[in-house]
């Protein structure tokens, strides 16, 4: 039997339609392979963010939720008018006065986000906002192999899914902390790869044994990479699994390839140190091996906009990577900016690091990122970057905020967003 791989209702924003909702929600995450726990959390989530949509939706104003199987995730996508939530409902540190009404109403996106792995929320430039929320399939960690492989002769190729999961367990087991903590997890490994959106390339000895290998993620005008990452000493094999990775995704549409968290320094022949790019006096980066980058098409150019603050740091990060940029300098000039400002955060404790992003910039940023710089850690997290799309126009105003609670510029990741990305890295909270 096909199962389809989108679930998708349309139903005006009324407290009544709250069941259909969540029923429609649970029983489409239930057929895409969620667990009964995932599946119900999936639709207390929906549940929580209708509720909030409910109470302040005009009664003519209709939702539209499409439910989505990734492979290893399922995915709800709540298409509704901009004006529909209020935006101080989404940040999850804020602590809910009981004597404000409305405060207790948008609680409901607070425990949304606990129970999910990821909630974001982007705006499109037609005005309709679109809230999405992932839970992630649930998978065992698999024992991992003892000893580097058998010598003999590696090379290149995809490999079947025993290989695929074999890779996964040896990079969980020989790098530890220096990998990303899927690995931990085999199957789900599998079923990135299988999704389509994640690549993987293997050094294999026809034998069963794997050598080796490098995982990507497939992005618009940037990739992710992972890797390489290497079980035994054959000469020259670093060099093959990343000239196979290159000529995989070579013409394919992106313009560079990244490596945010190298393992090891086995890529520095091949790709280019991005904090090395920008002025090293000047920055500090907790990362033990420095993010990578290599171009992989002609890049034709774009436009940045950046706050006068940083706008010297950002021309010489883009000179030093010799890539062709109109750098514009945007001030407040009394224009409109939103009254308060949301944030989205993805944890990962196995790094202990946390990235901030943007959901809306507004006049009380200061405020609120000191509230999630203090909750994090609180947590125990204390690697903290925050990412602001230099494509968007209306992030820059929040430099001075971020400068304030204690974050400095670190380096500039091209096309990672809508435009070329400017990660800071928090020196430690200030004032609390």
């Amino acid at each position: 039997m096909n199962i389809p791989e989108t679930a998708e209702l349309i139903v005006p924003i009324a407290i009544r339609n709250v069941p259909i909702v969540t029923g429609m929600v649970e029983q489409s995450a239930t057929i895409f392979g969620l667990d009964k726990e995932g599946a119900q959390n999936l639709g207390l989530a929906a549940e929580e963010v209708f509720n909030v949509l409910a109470s302040a939706a005009r009664p003519d104003e209709k939702i539209r939720i499409v439910v989505r199987q990734g492979g290893y995730y399922v995915e709800v996508a709540c298409y509704f008018s901009r004006h529909a939530i209020p935006i101080t409902a989404l940040n999850i540190t804020k602590i809910p006065d009981p004597d404000d009404e409305s405060d207790i109403e948008n609680l409901g996106i607070i425990l949304a986000a606990k129970v999910v792995d990821r909630l974001q929320l982007v705006r499109s430039r037609q005005g309709e906002m679109a809230l999405r929320f992932t839970i992630e399939r649930r998978y065992p960690e698999q024992v991992i192999p003892s000893g580097i492989p058998p010598a003999g002769h590696y090379s290149v190729g995809e490999g079947g899914f025993e290989e695929i999961k074999q890779f996964a367990s040896r990079v969980s087991g020989m790098y530890g902390a220096n990998s990303p903590g899927f690995f931990r997890f085999p199957g789900k490994i599998v079923d990135m790869v299988k999704s389509r959106e994640f690549g993987v390339l293997l050094a294999l000895d026809g034998k069963g044994n794997v050598g080796g290998g490098m995982l990507w993620k497939w992005g618009g005008k940037m990739i992710d990479s992972f890797g390489p990452y290497i079980f035994t000493p054959q000469p020259g094999l670093v060099g093959e699994i990343v000239q196979g990775v290159l000529e995989k995704v070579g013409r394919k549409g992106a313009v560079c390839i990244v490596n945010r968290m190298p393992g090891d320094d086995l890529l520095r022949n091949f790709f280019e140190e991005l904090v090395e790019s920008c002025p090293a006096n000047r920055i500090r980066t907790t990362a033990c091996h420095p993010p990578l980058y290599r171009q992989l098409e002609e890049d034709t150019g774009s436009v940045a906009y950046v706050h006068p603050e940083v706008e010297i740091f950002v021309k010489e990060c883009y000179e030093r990577l010799v890539l062709p940029r109109s750098v514009v300098a945007t001030t407040h000039a009394g224009e409109f900016i939103e009254p308060h400002a949301a944030f989205g955060v993805q944890v990962d404790k196995k790094q202990n690091l946390a990235v901030i992003s943007t959901i809306v910039a507004g006049i009380d940023a200061e405020e609120v990122l000191a509230g999630y710089v203090a909750s994090l850690y609180d947590e125990g997290i204390t690697r903290l970057e925050f990412e602001i799309d230099l494509g968007d126009e209306t992030t820059p105003v929040l430099v001075p905020a971020l400068h304030a609670v204690g974050f400095i510029p670190c380096y500039v990741l091209p096309w990672g967003g809508r435009g070329d990305i400017l990660v800071f890295e928090c020196q430690g909270p200030r004032g609390f």
